[in-house]
């Protein structure tokens, strides 16, 4: 067996099923293994776009996935979509090619510190070991799936990769008995949450897991405690849900109305709650004063806001051990004044012309069910989004929340696609991220997948247009003349609708669900009323 086989055996038994990248030379016999181990090897059409596809991949499966991007210029170019996975808590198993050995530290062409370029971006980096590689990689996989999860690279010379391998292990993922709080820290926090008069709860990525939705509703529901939840964390429980308070994170107007609830609360509960989706007015953002609670898996090892009593375990035993009845003496019309606060914010305005994007996603919310998946882009239409769009299903609305990386919903909405084949998947984007991963849709079309692509097309960076304007700067560098979506799209396979219109927007998105066939929707919208949503 060789190296690669090693190699590819291994990621095939921590549960990994899709390899993306560009092959160059020096990562065939990586290709290859990985194929023949049943890892399905997708050609993307760019390195960041692979990485992308591979985040979308295993936040789905709740298995790494694996980017495979050759030396040099592959691994530089994909440096963006490693940072992002790093910052989205993605594992991904990067093997990068290599020169060969024979070559090392004297031939010089395509040739840097892959592993001194990648260790600011990754969890792990390091040259593979040649006499242990499947343990080698299995102490990677460790790392990537711990928490917090993330991608881990290993540098994998092109000989290196075709030689016999001795090695005889064959690691498998390790068993980790999961553990709650002892009897003492039950009946500690158990007082001190029915002690309570006003709870409240923030929901971060970390409650995306398996297990932790069904255990953290029950905890909500029987200590009557109102939440928020970060963008990522959406639909961990559904956004339609009584005690849903919406999103948090981006948006300083809609924060505003937000903080304000939060203040009157007497003890917060964070669940999973990641600070690396929050923008900088979080940090400080209760005194240490405030009565808090942690719980989630491991330490983020974090100074943004105060946590109170951190525990941590597993973190559905411990919301199961902390559910009892108890009540609140949140009233119902102060909950409800904060929702209609914020739906005031991001509600719709009469567009001058096209289309109102509040009223895009309003369409787009009414015919969401719990089995879709979205991916959105970067930009004032993602921070809209994520309010005006109510998730139903943890993980529904995926988004480069902690990187915030423009160019990820396509790619992502092609992971996801390929992870969850029966799913509708919808990648709602704006014009300036289109732009940036144009090269993805002949693939899209390639792979005949049916998703459903909504272009908002405003001509503009329309956030940083906004931020230039309540900065009082004169506008430079944002506004561009993009071509037309729709006839770029039937040119690369798809079925490509041009809408001007709310109504004409509703008929081409029906009718794309319809006969789920790959298309694109270039919705013209007016950007206007970002400047009161943001």
């Amino acid at each position: 067996m060789k190296v690669a086989d090693r190699l590819a055996r291994t990621l095939k038994a921590w549960g990994a099923s899709f390899a993306f990248g560009i092959p160059g030379n020096d990562v065939l016999e990586t290709v290859r293994a990985c194929e023949e181990a049943g890892i399905r090897f997708v050609l993307a059409k760019s390195e960041p776009a692979a990485a992308f596809m591979a985040d979308a991949a295993a936040q789905i499966t709740g298995k790494p996935q694996v980017l495979i991007p050759a030396l040099g210029p592959g691994i530089a170019n994909a440096t963006a979509g490693l940072a992002g996975a790093l910052m989205e808590r993605s594992p991904i198993a990067v093997l990068t090619g290599e020169m060969a050995t024979a070559n090392a530290q004297i031939y010089n062409h395509q040739a840097f510190d892959h592993v001194a370029l990648a260790t600011p971006v990754v969890k792990y980096a390091a040259h593979l070991n040649a006499a242990r590689p499947a343990q080698h990689l299995a102490r990677a996989l460790d790392i990537a799936t711990s928490y917090p999860a993330g991608p881990v690279m290993l540098n994998v010379p092109a000989d290196l990769g075709r030689q016999d391998s001795k090695e005889t292990a064959e690691p498998q993922p390790a068993q980790i008995a999961r553990t709650g709080l002892a009897e003492t820290a039950v009946a500690e926090l158990r007082l001190r949450l029915a002690a309570a008069k006003r709870p409240l709860a923030l929901i971060g990525r970390g409650a995306l897991a398996e297990r932790v939705p069904q255990a953290l509703q029950a905890f909500l529901e029987s200590r009557h405690m109102p939440f928020f939840a970060t963008y990522k964390a959406k639909g961990v429980v559904s956004d339609r849900h009584a005690l849903c308070l919406g999103a948090v994170g981006l948006s300083p107007i809609v924060d505003a109305a937000n903080l304000k609830l939060l203040a009157a609360a007497d003890l917060i509960v964070c669940v999973g709650f990641d600070p690396i989706e929050l923008r900088d007015a979080w940090v400080d953002a209760w005194g240490a004063a405030v009565q808090g609670i942690a719980l989630d898996w491991g330490p983020l090892n974090h100074r943004i806001f105060p946590l109170g009593q951190e525990c941590y375990g597993d973190l559905p035993t411990m919301l199961a051990q902390l559910t009892a009845p108890s009540t609140t003496a949140w009233s119902a019309e102060m909950l409800a004044a904060c929702r209609a606060e914020v739906a005031h914010i991001v509600r719709p305005r009469a567009p001058a012309a096209g289309i109102s994007p509040a009223a895009l996603f309003k369409a787009v919310s009414d015919r969401v069910t719990p089995k879709w998946r979205m991916t959105v882009d970067v930009g004032a239409h993602r921070i809209l989004a994520s309010h005006a769009i109510a998730a139903q299903a943890p993980g529904q609305l995926m988004q480069s929340n902690g990187l915030c990386c423009m160019g990820y919903a396509v790619p992502a909405a092609i992971g996801a696609q390929l992870a969850d084949p029966q799913a509708p998947v919808v990648a709602l984007v704006g014009d300036g991220c289109m732009l940036m991963t144009l090269g993805e849709l002949p693939l899209a079309a390639e792979l005949d997948l049916p998703i459903v692509v909504v272009v908002l097309n405003d001509g503009a960076l329309s956030l940083i247009k906004l931020k230039q304007a309540k900065m009082q700067m004169a506008q430079r560098a944002v506004d561009f003349a993009g071509p037309r979506f729709d006839q770029v799209a039937q040119a690369c396979g798809a079925v490509g609708v041009r809408v001007e219109s709310l109504a004409a927007f509703e008929a081409a998105f029906d009718q794309a669900l319809k006969v789920r066939k790959f298309t694109v929707i270039d919705a013209v919208v007016d950007p206007a009323e970002y400047m009161e949503q943001m």
